[in-house]
């Protein structure tokens, strides 16, 4: 009886998972409209690095303590959640000091390339108070996601994000500068602290140190906040770099292209991160039941994903023509390679959950410093092939991080390498055909031909995926 309802509170959080993340996606597309022709590409170069330092941040100032909620017997202990609570306060403190600190080499290392990076002098402080705003958050962000009431999280995201782009446009509408991105930060930082603490009504955290529970804490979070680290430049080095070899009006488009080819990773993780893990944390003294759960949850995290990632390669060059002006031509083409990388992550993190909730930490921290050797390609690659090289490099570290994460997983590594390999060979051929075949289209078609050719190869594979992951979610219900 218990399982069956974990099952189905797991399969009613996918669902809630996507409404969110739907959601949250409409807000980000119509701020994004609006504010790439109400601001400048390079107010997004600057936001773009400022981003960079903000992910960060907010890594660090977790230190494993979610995962630690969902993952440890005390989880729902008041003492236990407490001593969690004051850990993050003192973390938010320490990063809010250290973007501080951060900020005058920051403005001065990149303001040499463009003058309009001298800005994070003032900036960077700023946005980086959002990690003290953020330590005060109520743990109950963490117990809901362990009881898997997915719901309640959803709210309790795309709530401040509403807020904060109604913020955002009213600012840059009024004052057209990046200060109106960064108002964004501080709003939903601002909403989301109140809304926390409402949702873990009528228990209140309060400041509290139980010796055993930082032991127990600090314990399980010294992997996962060396893993952050090198989680963080494995997926954020790449716009350092590129804002010391590009202009910051560059970046932007850049930044831009990145931002709408991540969606499909973004979905993967979220399904990893909310849904995924908390199912395989009950399962973690039976790793055979664990392994079979997570092989079969991640056939549809790909399917999902992979479905996603091809409709932005094949269709993202349209979707920036019609949508932008000529500002931001070439971020189309940006997108499309750019799904290379990110069909690789969605490799990599749909997997690293799994030696997570086997209690093994140091399986994030070893894969994701096995990514950051990408670099090592990207940097040389960049200066042969320019930008496509670049994000072949980075794509090389993934892979080879992926590869080395099978080695964590104790039980049927070679059909979670061959679900892999399946995975991206049907989606690799069918998006390659679909490009090549549409890279210069007729001059016979019309304009609405032209449009809605990529639309409907866009859509084929969305709907197939959709078509068979209701039918899988319908068979276990």
């Amino acid at each position: 009886m218990e399982i069956t309802d974990t099952k189905k509170r797991a399969l009613l959080g996918s669902v809630w998972t996507l409404f969110g993340y739907g959601g949250a996606q409409v807000l980000r597309l119509g701020s994004n409209l609006v504010l790439a022709h109400l601001l400048f590409p390079s107010a997004f170069g600057v936001m773009a690095l400022v981003t960079v330092f903000m992910q960060g941040l907010q890594m660090f100032s977790e230190v494993g303590i979610g995962p630690s909620i969902i993952q440890n017997s005390r989880g729902d202990e008041k003492e236990f959640l407490d001593t969690a609570w004051t850990i993050q306060i003192l973390r938010g403190f320490a990063l809010w000091i250290f973007s501080c600190l951060l900020a005058w080499p920051a403005s001065i290392f990149f303001g040499r390339n463009d003058p309009a990076g001298r800005d994070l002098l003032y900036i960077l402080p700023v946005v980086g108070f959002t990690s003290v705003l953020g330590g005060f958050n109520s743990t109950a962000v963490f117990s809901l996601n362990r009881h898997l009431r997915i719901a309640s999280i959803t709210w309790l995201e795309l709530i401040p994000q509403a807020i904060s782009v109604l913020g955002m446009i009213v600012w840059a509408m009024i004052w057209p500068s990046v200060w109106a991105m960064v108002s964004g930060w501080l709003i939903y930082s601002l909403v989301r602290l109140p809304l926390s603490h409402w949702l873990n009504r009528p228990l209140k955290n309060c400041i509290a140190w139980d010796r055993d529970c930082a032991r127990e804490l600090l314990h399980f979070g010294k992997w996962i906040f060396l893993g952050t680290i090198v989680a963080f430049l494995s997926g954020s080095l790449d716009r350092i770099l590129m804002g010391k070899l590009l202009t910051l009006d560059e970046l932007g488009v850049y930044s831009i292209a990145l931002t709408f080819a991540r969606v499909g990773v973004e979905v993967s993780t979220r399904l990893s991160h909310t849904v995924l893990f908390p199912v395989l944390a009950k399962s973690q003294h039976d790793p055979a039941t664990l392994v079979g759960q997570s092989i079969q949850a991640r056939g549809l995290i790909l399917l999902v994903g992979g479905a996603i990632v091809n409709g932005f390669a094949i269709f993202s060059p349209v979707f920036f023509a019609l949508l932008y002006d000529s500002r931001y031509a070439g971020a189309g083409a940006i997108a499309q390679w750019l799904s290379i990388v990110v069909w690789s992550s969605i490799l990599l993190s749909s997997m690293e959950r799994v030696p997570l909730a086997l209690g093994h930490p140091r399986a994030l921290f070893v894969s994701n410093l096995i990514s950051i050797f990408g670099y090592a390609l990207a940097l040389p690659l960049y200066h042969l092939a320019g930008l496509p090289g670049f994000i072949i490099g980075i794509s090389s570290g993934l892979i080879l991080a992926h590869l080395v994460l099978l080695a964590w997983i104790p039980l049927r590594r070679n059909a979670m390498f061959t679900q892999s390999l399946r995975f991206t060979l049907v989606y690799g051929l069918y998006a390659g055909i679909c490009i090549y075949a549409l890279r210069e289209p007729s001059a016979h078609l019309s304009s609405l031909e032209k449009i809605c050719s990529p639309l409907v190869c866009t859509f084929i594979p969305c709907a197939i995926a959709a078509r068979l992951a209701f039918q899988r979610l319908k068979a276990k219900l």
